[in-house]
């Protein structure tokens, strides 16, 4: 059980990085003003993540967004994510996570839709459906259905104001500059746990490559933290004692700069992500190696 306790903590850390850290570095105001600008300001890229833990390729994480026009003055967006075991952990343990996020802008605001994710665990799986009235979750499912009491744990006044993970990182990646400022806070709810993310500026560093990092260069560092709100267990580490290193660089997505290395401090132990490839809206290959 500690490996299994240590897999999934290490891709719950990765899962939130995707969700939350993918593209930050934009002040509030900049954000607003960005996220008013008109769809052909933006584009959409894919990246690539390879996962260690203890010295393991441990998991595969597969980033995307696409960008696309929904009507003249509300564009809209459809985030994906895809991550899976690798590997020899992989041959052990076989995991898999699925999620995508759609929703539109309005009057400068992201706006989600819908949130569906998929979470299969040794031939179990798991099914997740949120949707949105107006940017705010009015309507929750699960395939198995989660019980009475957990759906009872996050209160309705405590919704307002939190989207999906998917969607809380797309409300930083759509946006047109940015400004070396981590995001500080970013209110999260998946449908059964409500929680703060919150980041912070550890400065600059040069990274060097290795044969399981690509990337060489000057990188900016946010850390990222959380804070439990409601839907947890007392008695389990979910979410507790996590912070994760992001480390920020420019690598030729049109978008902007993109985390190029993370670092996991887990109640599990430690876990490293290197961006291993990475490509524009029309599939160009900018980093790394084709497959």
């Amino acid at each position: 059980m500690p490996a299994v306790n240590r897999l999934r903590g290490i891709g719950q850390a990765v899962l939130v990085f995707a969700a939350l850290a993918a593209f930050t570095g934009a002040q509030a105001d900049d954000t607003q003003q960005a996220l008013a600008s008109p769809a052909r300001d933006l584009a959409g890229f894919a990246l690539t993540y390879d996962v260690y833990s203890g010295g393991f390729h441990a998991l595969r994480l597969d980033f995307e967004v696409d960008v696309g026009a929904n009507g003249a003055d509300a564009p809209r967006y459809d985030t994906n994510i895809k991550m899976e075991t690798s590997g020899i952990i992989g041959a052990l343990f076989n995991w898999r996570f699925d999620a995508t996020s759609t929703g539109a802008w309005r009057d400068g605001n992201i706006v989600p839709e819908r949130y569906r994710t998929a979470n299969v665990w040794r031939g179990n799986e798991r099914e997740v459906a949120i949707n949105y009235e107006d940017g705010v979750a009015n309507r929750v499912s699960a395939n198995p259905p989660y019980s009475e009491e957990d759906m009872k744990k996050v209160g309705p006044d405590l919704i307002p104001g939190a989207i999906d993970p998917t969607s809380a990182v797309t409300a930083l990646v759509l946006t047109s500059a940015i400004r070396g400022e981590c995001r500080p806070e970013t209110a999260i709810y998946d449908g059964r746990r409500r929680y703060d993310a919150k980041m912070q500026s550890i400065g600059s560093r040069a990274l060097k490559t290795s044969s399981f990092a690509p990337f060489s260069g000057e990188a900016e560092g946010c850390k990222l933290t959380f804070k439990r709100i409601a839907g947890f267990r007392p008695d389990r580490k979910r979410m507790q004692n996590l912070e994760v290193d992001v480390w920020l660089a420019n690598v030729g997505v049109e978008a902007g700069r993109v985390p190029v290395r993370l670092e996991l401090e887990t109640p599990w132990g430690k876990g490293f992500g290197h961006l291993v490839r990475a490509r524009n809206a029309d599939g160009a290959l900018v980093f790394g190696e084709a497959e």
